[in-house]
C-alpha cells in the first residue's frame, strides 16, 4: 500500500512574522552596510579637510614669515631714511652706496613678490579643491538625503 502524503499545512501566522522579521533584518542589515560606506565616505572628507587645513596652515607660516619680512624691510628703509637725513649734500658716494643698497632691498622685495605670487596661486588651487571637495559633499548630503527617505518609505 502506498502512503498518502500529508495535506500542506497552511503557514500558520507564527511563520509569516518570522519571515516579515528576516526581511526586515535583511532591510536593516542593507541599510547598515550603505551606511557604513557613507561614514567611511565622511571619514575620507574628514581627513582631506585636515589635509586642508594643514595646507592652511602652512600658508598662515609663510604668510607670517612674509609678514616679518616686510617688517624687516620695512625697518630697513627707516634706517635708510634716518641715514639720508644724516648725510650731507656733498657726500656722493656715501649717495651711490645707498642706491646700490636699495637696488638690493629692491630686488628682494621683488623676490618676496614672487613669493607672494606663489603663494597666492596655490592658495587658489586649494580653494578650487576646497569647491571640488564641498561638491562632492553636497552630493553626498544629496544622497544621504534620498536614502533617508527611502528608508522612511
Amino acid at each position: 500500500m502506498a502512503k498518502k502524503k500529508a495535506a500542506k499545512k497552511a503557514p500558520s501566522a507564527n511563520t509569516g512574522l518570522v519571515r516579515v522579521e528576516k526581511l526586515v533584518r535583511q532591510g536593516f542589515q542593507q541599510v547598515d552596510r550603505r551606511f557604513e560606506r557613507v561614514d567611511r565616505r565622511f571619514e575620507q572628507i574628514d581627513r582631506h579637510f585636515e589635509q586642508i587645513d594643514r595646507h592652511f596652515e602652512q600658508i598662515d607660516r609663510h604668510f607670517e614669515q612674509i609678514d616679518r619680512r616686510f617688517d624687516q624691510v620695512d625697518q630697513r628703509f627707516e634706517q635708510v631714511d634716518r641715514r639720508l637725513d644724516l648725510v650731507e649734500v656733498g657726500q656722493r658716494d656715501l649717495r651711490s652706496e645707498m642706491g646700490d643698497k636699495l637696488a638690493l632691498i629692491d630686488d628682494r622685495i621683488n623676490l618676496l613678490a614672487n613669493h607672494v605670487d606663489g603663494f597666492m596661486k596655490l592658495h587658489e588651487t586649494l580653494d578650487i579643491e576646497f569647491k571640488v571637495m564641498k561638491e562632492q559633499m553636497s552630493r553626498l548630503e544629496a544622497r544621504l538625503n534620498r536614502l533617508e527617505a527611502e528608508r522612511t518609505t
